[in-house]
């Protein structure tokens, strides 16, 4: 039963950030700048290697779910890239009148 909740959810996270690597692709590369599919997209991504991530957990292979932990950091700089966190840190400021 465990190795089918593996499959499953493995198979599920691969398929997850196969598609949402295509956004962290758009985020790095400076396109689709205004649309909100980029930012689904890299949530997309970083949603399937935190289900990889908790297959492998569940596995009891925390050895090679530690190294896969690193594969977030992309999603990380791609939201970075697209000023998502500058925006927020922009609207912060606005609200307490620091510059």
């Amino acid at each position: 039963m465990t190795d089918l909740i593996f499959a499953l959810m493995s198979g599920g996270g691969l398929l997850a950030l196969s598609i949402g690597a295509f956004g962290v692709l758009d985020a790095y590369n400076k396109r689709g700048i205004g649309e909100k599919r980029v930012d689904w997209l890299i949530a997309l991504y970083a949603f399937g290697v935190v289900m990889n991530i908790v297959a492998y957990v569940m596995l009891d292979r925390w050895y090679i779910a530690a190294p896969l932990a690193l594969m977030l950091v992309p999603a990380e700089r791609a939201l970075d890239k697209r000023g998502t966190f500058k925006r927020r840190g922009a609207k912060v400021n606005a609200i307490t009148g620091r510059n």
